[in-house]
């Protein structure tokens, strides 16, 4: 009776065909990096006040998921039994997709009344080291002309006299505004430019924060709408600055911990920040748009709180990609305009101009 031959070479995937300590080390690979997405996702509905780790997730939600893309092609190349964990944590992301890409399709007509915003973070005019403040000013006044919204909602906007404003913008005759002094005499804050009369406007400060929110009613033929011009706490950490610190540092851990101490407090300030801002837009008896920088990706508390029951411009007629955080695009969108749901938009655009590390927002939305 023959022998039965017994194979004692090395035990593979059934599948894969690939040694098994590889095989289980790819697998922990695909479920460490499913668990991340996983988080990423849950991040938008976790207020960081209560527990602020998952936010981190939020935070690099396109990296986590081009990780797993990646993971996922492996995975079907070689085989694996293991790959199904990845299609699985992949499929709630064709829910977000719209968040940052957009195909842009097209519009039918609506009847209503055109309102056109832009929302512009000019970084104080000092992204462009070369040209200075007033040329960028002089520059962004002259793009303001040519783009022509009805409303401009400017963040971090950086002026020595006020009386400037009235001279560069001189067909927007209604302002709101709230600027901090510095020091040498020169002002910054946010800044609200109308063609539109103002009536009740306000201001949202932070303490021991200079960022804020302030608010006004414009009278857009006959009918009031509240405008929310935002910036929001930011993470002040510069990711070129954060590489130099730990490349030198003999405590790498040391320094991650600290930088990720100060994120995580940043996170918390902002999510108390949102809150207030909701409860007074919650308040308000009239329609209300909420725009501006929000220094958080749509992944996020911040902006799952104040979305809610309002349509987000670039979801809604968005081509492309959606990033407006230049330095690093088109990882990051940050800056947004948020409408009521009962109106639309027929158009939305990031133009790519260089005059902040911020590129602007302009919507036109449709107020039936």
């Amino acid at each position: 009776m023959p022998k039965k031959r017994v194979n004692r070479g090395r035990k593979k995937e059934a599948t894969g065909g690939s040694p098994w300590p590889f095989a289980l080390l790819f697998r922990l690979i695909l479920i460490t990096a499913a668990g991340a997405l996983a988080l990423s996702y849950l991040s938008a509905f976790i207020n960081p006040s209560k527990v602020s780790f998952p936010l981190f997730f939020g935070l690099y939600f396109i990296p986590i998921l081009l990780i797993n893309i990646l993971l996922l092609i492996v995975g079907m190349f070689r085989k694996s039994g293991a790959t199904w964990i990845t299609f699985i944590a992949l499929l709630p992301s064709l829910l977000f997709a719209d968040m940052f890409v957009n195909w842009g399709e097209t519009k039918s007509e609506r009847e209503g009344l055109s309102l056109k915003i832009m929302t512009y973070n000019v970084g104080m005019f000092a992204h462009q080291k070369d040209i200075g403040r007033e040329s960028a000013l002089g520059s962004i006044a002259r793009f303001a002309d040519e783009t022509a919204p009805d409303i401009i909602c400017f963040q971090e906007f950086y002026i020595k006299d006020t009386a400037m404003i009235k001279t560069l913008f001189k067909e927007y005759p209604y302002r709101g505004s709230h600027f901090y002094k510095l020091s040498n005499g020169t002002m910054f804050g946010n800044l609200t430019l109308s063609k539109f009369p103002l009536h009740e406007s306000g201001k949202i400060t932070f303490k021991g924060s200079t960022n804020l929110c302030i608010f006004n009613d414009i009278d857009h033929y006959g009918r009031r709408v509240r405008i929310y011009n935002t910036h929001l706490e930011s993470h002040s950490i510069s990711f070129t600055s954060l590489v130099k610190r730990i490349s030198n540092s003999d405590k790498m851990s040391e320094e991650l911990l600290d930088v990720h101490d100060k994120m995580a407090n940043t996170f918390k300030r902002r999510s108390r920040q949102v809150d207030t801002i909701a409860s007074h837009s919650s308040a308000c008896n009239i329609p209300a748009v909420i725009c501006g920088d929000f220094n958080d990706t749509p992944m996020s508390y911040t902006y799952h709180i104040l979305a809610k029951g309002r349509k987000d411009s670039f979801r809604e007629s968005g081509k492309g990609m959606s990033a407006s955080y230049g330095s690093l695009w088109p990882m990051l969108r940050i800056d947004y305009i948020l409408y009521p749901a009962e109106w639309w938009a027929m158009s939305h655009t990031t133009p790519k101009v260089p005059w902040s590390d911020h590129y602007p927002v302009v919507a036109e939305l449709i107020i039936p």
